[in-house]
């Protein structure tokens, strides 16, 4: 039987793209953004989009793209990943969802635990071991390192006081390195999220985390929007047909007009 997404009010409408043909889906993820950008200008979020949140989280304890049970029949299973995890336990804590402890709990059980421990022979010079990963596989090994994942879970982890848990040190010397390599090469900032199209994404990211209160975010912010890649990325990230996240690379690629909708929306005094 093929998952009715109408089944869970809140859902917050995307597309998939990939090799031509256009999928609609709705997802934890695109919905979690949302969440995020209302509350930066300082809404309340429906209660039905925090219950889509709470849907996402697995029996394992983190957090997965699309709610329990509603993955499209198109879509391969996938693990609880990082990024996921962060951006959901964080809007589920200070909605008041989640407990401090329950957010503490997941953040060390779900990412804490799981961080790279061996790098590919071939790979940029910005890649380090220490810095965690980003999906909830088995702890140790190599995995794709993408630094907007990485910026979203210091976010998590300043917001609830686990800021200097081991991997947070090794993650923050990961971005400087990355914005070191990439300087105002928008090829090479594009590659540092293979997760993300689009690196106004990272920029949003870092806004966020700096609004967190992430050790030294603000400057690693104001550092990527002097860059000529950086300098329109605000802009971008609220165009209609912006490219939100994508399977590694972009060889499937998700937009959601509805989020840049309601990124653009009027700030509320």
């Amino acid at each position: 039987m093929t998952p009715d997404p109408a089944a869970l009010p809140g859902l917050v409408a995307s597309e998939m793209h990939a090799r031509g043909q256009r999928r609609p889906d709705r997802n934890g993820f695109a919905t979690a953004l949302a969440v995020r950008a209302l509350r930066h200008r300082s809404q309340a979020a429906p209660p039905a989009m925090l219950d889509v949140l709470e849907r996402c989280r697995s029996a394992q304890g983190g957090f997965g793209f699309w709610p329990q049970g509603l993955r499209p029949h198109w879509a391969p299973p996938l693990p609880d990943d990082a990024d996921d995890t962060a951006i959901m336990a964080l809007e589920l804590y200070l909605a008041g969802r989640l407990t401090r402890h329950e957010a503490r709990r997941t953040a060390c059980r779900r990412i804490g635990t799981r961080r790279i421990a061996d790098l590919p022979a071939l790979r940029p010079p910005w890649l380090r071991t220490g810095v965690f990963a980003t999906w909830s596989r088995s702890a140790g090994g190599q995995d794709m390192v993408d630094c907007t994942v990485i910026t979203n879970v210091l976010a998590l982890l300043t917001a609830t006081g686990l800021a200097g848990i081991p991997g947070a040190g090794e993650s923050l010397d990961l971005l400087d390195r990355a914005l070191d390599w990439a300087g105002d090469d928008e090829a090479r900032a594009s590659s540092l999220s293979p997760f993300y199209p689009d690196a106004a994404e990272w920029l949003l990211a870092l806004d966020h985390a700096a609004a967190m209160d992430v050790r030294g975010m603000a400057a690693r912010r104001d550092r990527v929007r002097r860059t000529p890649w950086g300098h329109a990325a605000l802009q971008r990230g609220a165009e209609p047909g912006h490219a939100i996240c994508s399977s590694p690379y972009g060889l499937a690629v998700w937009r959601s007009p509805p989020l840049c909708a309601v990124r653009s929306g009027p700030a509320v005094a």
